[in-house]
């Protein structure tokens, strides 16, 4: 696979080339050559890390029914950048492209092929390296962790939605475990052997981890977090037994929920007081959501009006200014805090396992403590097992809004119809509707372009031609 060599020896030429910092120097200016766990560990922290400077797959929420279009009334100053998130919001075949016909690249499949490159080095080389056995294990598993999620987004982005029943067939995404650049063919392995590889990847993550048990600051890998990306993959992998039972340790480790009717009007949830966190990482400056004069796909009207008066989060998660909704929840300013692991998502992780295995109760149970986190007064909750999943499904779209969870989970589910509609011309108000049909295939992203263009011969996903409808 031409295309994935030649990331793969930018890549390395950036490790072997470069400076990381003067951990890593040795006599000769231009070779970088790790001998301890300290250089091993700093080289992972600083380049196999999602970074704060890190900005990719800022699509992700506006191709869902979490937001709608605002063309007009824009302050002073104001930048239109709706331009740019066109084809995302569009569902075009070749969404990069914005209206304008110039390529936006997406660099998500080439910063995670880095992660995943660098976390390779790790895994390879460290047990040669100076230092504690103990040491030498814990970086190790933070390495299988970090593989494990590159390709678990990589697969959602970019892979066919995880069925059973179609998994070893549907097209998945190319798998690397070298540490070099060697000329040889990659190709995209079924969806099914790629959630193999991340299941195996945890499981090693998992094990190596709880053998150190190290107490850690959120920015870095622990078991907790380990446990937490296994209750998810498995929960996209419907199988709820192993779902429940990797939420079940997240929380012995971590049960907190952070009381936002005590937010102050600085506060927000992604921030240094939230308990709840149990790693954070990346960049949440979301520039397509952000505040009035950059929000050009802000926050649904018709999903903000959903949220209940007593549901603080109404108030929280969300910030109305210049007659216009934007999203509130994360100190992105702050260059540490951007998305984050949350023990929110453990409760509802396992509650929809629960749903889902007709254990009603038991879903309720999960779902009522977290709303004492999440309401000013109690509000009455109740469900059959015909509506306990359709309850559990609407709660994790209120908690988890804007954190890109939202898209994934709707490929997982049903893959429902939404509409959208696209202003192309503000001066005339001319409009159009865009249609994501049921089970489109537009719920998968083809390849990059520029990975497309350069390995002709990585079999792409073929979305289907979408123009829009004249609104009147």
């Amino acid at each position: 696979m031409k295309a994935m060599n030649r990331w793969l020896l930018y890549i390395l030429c950036g490790f072997i080339f470069t400076s990381c910092g003067d951990f890593l120097e040795e006599k000769s200016q231009d070779l970088i050559i790790p001998k301890t766990v300290k250089d091993y560990s700093e080289f992972l922290f600083g380049e196999g890390y999602i970074r704060d400077n890190i900005k990719m797959h800022e699509y992700l929420d506006i191709m869902t029914d979490d937001v709608e279009e605002k063309a007009e009334s824009y302050p002073m100053m104001a930048m239109d950048i709706r331009s740019d998130g066109y084809g995302y919001y569009c569902w075009q075949p070749n969404p990069e492209y914005r209206f304008t016909g110039v390529l936006n690249a997406d660099n998500a499949w080439e910063v995670y092929y880095n992660k995943i490159l660098i976390a390779n080095n790790i895994i390879n080389l460290i047990d040669k390296a100076d230092g504690s056995e103990a040491d030498k294990k814990d970086l190790k598993g933070e390495a299988y962790f970090l593989r494990a999620y590159a390709y678990f987004m990589l697969v959602n982005l970019y892979g066919e939605p995880y069925e059973k029943a179609t998994a070893d067939r549907a097209l998945g995404i190319p798998l690397n475990f070298d540490n070099n650049v060697q000329e040889r063919f990659f190709v995209r392995e079924s969806v099914a052997r790629s959630y193999k590889q991340i299941e195996d990847d945890l499981k090693e993550s998992i094990r190596l981890l709880e053998e150190t048990n190290y107490t850690k600051k959120v920015f870095r890998v622990s078991r907790a977090a380990a446990y937490l990306l296994a209750s998810r993959v498995y929960l996209y992998m419907k199988d709820y037994k192993n779902t429940i039972e990797y939420a079940d340790k997240v929380l012995g480790v971590n049960a907190n929920l952070y009381d936002i009717s005590v937010m102050g009007e600085e506060d927000v949830v992604i921030s240094p007081s939230n308990p709840e966190i149990i790693w954070t990482y990346g960049n949440y400056d979301i520039s397509y959501l952000s505040q009035a004069n950059r929000g050009c796909f802000p926050v649904s009207n018709v999903f903000y009006n959903s949220f209940d008066d007593d549901d603080l989060r109404k108030t929280c998660y969300f910030k109305e200014e210049w007659n216009e909704v934007s999203v509130n929840k994360s100190k992105a300013n702050s260059g540490m805090y951007g998305f984050a692991f949350r023990t929110a998502e453990a409760y509802l992780n396992r509650a929809e396992a629960n749903a889902e295995l007709g254990n009603t109760q038991l879903a309720l149970d999960d779902l009522k403590h977290l709303r004492q986190y999440r309401f000013k007064k109690e509000v009455p909750l109740t469900a059959t097992k015909e509506t306990i999943v359709d309850l559990v499904r609407a709660e994790r779209r209120f908690e988890l809004c804007y954190e890109q969870h939202r898209w994934f989970d709707l490929r997982r589910w049903d893959r429902p119809r939404i509409e959208h509609t696209y202003t192309l011309d503000i001066m005339t108000g001319q409009k159009e509707k865009f249609v994501l049909e049921k089970d489109d295939e537009a719920y998968t992203l083809p390849l990059p372009v520029e990975v497309s263009e350069f390995d002709y011969g990585l079999e792409n996903i073929k979305r289907p031609e979408r123009k829009g409808v004249q609104v009147n």
